[in-house]
C-alpha cells in the first residue's frame, strides 16, 4: 500500500478516535428535579365550603329558585266560554195543561284583541325579571360580605396565634435563663432576687398571657365555625386548625 492510501485511512482512525472520546467526555442529561406537590390550600376550600353551607346564601339561593320556577303567562286567544241554564213553560192548545221545560247552553265569546291582559302579561314578566334581578343582586352581596368576614376572622386568628407563639418562644427562654440564674445563685454569682423575678415573670407568662391567648383562640374558631357553616361548622372548625398547624413555627 502506497504512502498516499495510508494517509487517508489514518485520517478516518483518528476522526473516530476523537468522536468517540467526545462522546464519553459529554456529561450525562440533567434529569428535570421532580416537581413539588402544592400545599393543600385550606383557605381557598373554606371559602368553598362557607359559600356553599352558610344559611344566609342557602335562603337566598333558594329564593332565587322559587323566582326562576315561575312560569310565564299563557299567551293563549283570549277565550270566555259560559254556561247559561233555565226553564220554559209551555201550555197546551186548551190551556189546563202545562209543562216546564228546562233550557240550557254554552256561549263561546272570542274577543277580537285584549289590550288589557296583553299589558298584564308584560307587566307580570317585567315584575319576575326585577324581582330575580333584585335576589341576584342581594346574593352577590351577602356572598361577597360572607367571604369578607371569613378572611377577617382568619387574619385575626392568624394575629392571635402569633402572639400566642410568640409568647411560648418567651416563656422557653425565660425557663433556660432561670435553670442559669438558679446555678448562679447556687454558686454565689446571682442574687436570689433576680432568680424570684424571672419566676414571677414566667408565672404570669404560664398562667395569664398564653392561657388568655388559647381560650381566645378556640372561642373565636368555634364562634366563626358556628356562624359561618350552619350544620357544617366541624368541618369548618376543622380546617380552621389546619391552618393554624401550618402557621406553627419551627422550632
Amino acid at each position: 500500500m502506497s504512502i498516499r492510501n495510508r494517509i487517508p485511512i489514518a485520517l478516518v482512525v483518528l476522526m473516530a478516535i476523537l468522536s468517540i472520546g467526545h462522546g464519553f467526555a459529554q456529561p450525562t442529561a440533567k434529569k428535570d428535579p421532580p416537581r413539588e406537590v402544592p400545599e393543600k390550600d385550606y383557605l381557598q376550600e373554606m371559602i368553598e365550603l362557607v359559600v356553599e353551607a352558610n344559611p344566609t346564601l342557602q335562603s337566598q339561593r333558594n329564593l332565587i329558585k322559587e323566582i326562576e320556577t315561575i312560569s310565564e303567562p299563557v299567551k293563549g286567544p283570549d277565550l270566555a266560554l259560559s254556561l247559561k241554564t233555565g226553564a220554559a213553560v209551555e201550555s197546551s192548545d186548551g190551556g189546563w195543561e202545562r209543562r216546564v221545560t228546562p233550557t240550557g247552553g254554552l256561549e263561546l265569546a272570542i274577543p277580537l284583541y285584549s289590550s288589557a291582559k296583553k299589558r298584564k302579561i308584560a307587566l307580570d314578566k317585567l315584575t319576575v325579571q326585577k324581582d330575580l334581578a333584585k335576589v341576584w343582586q342581594d346574593y352577590y352581596h351577602l356572598k361577597n360580605s360572607v367571604i369578607s368576614d371569613l378572611l377577617t376572622k382568619v387574619d385575626k386568628l392568624s394575629s392571635l396565634k402569633n402572639e400566642l407563639d410568640g409568647q411560648k418562644k418567651l416563656l422557653s427562654l425565660l425557663q433556660y435563663n432561670l435553670e442559669a440564674f438558679r446555678k448562679q445563685v447556687e454558686a454565689g454569682v446571682a442574687r436570689p432576687s433576680d432568680l424570684w423575678a424571672i419566676s414571677e415573670r414566667i408565672m404570669i407568662i404560664e398562667e395569664t398571657k398564653i392561657q388568655n391567648l388559647s381560650s381566645q383562640l378556640a372561642t373565636l374558631k368555634r364562634e366563626v365555625a358556628v356562624n359561618l357553616a350552619g350544620a357544617r361548622w366541624l368541618e369548618l372548625l376543622e380546617m380552621l386548625n389546619q391552618i393554624g398547624r401550618q402557621t406553627q413555627p419551627q422550632e
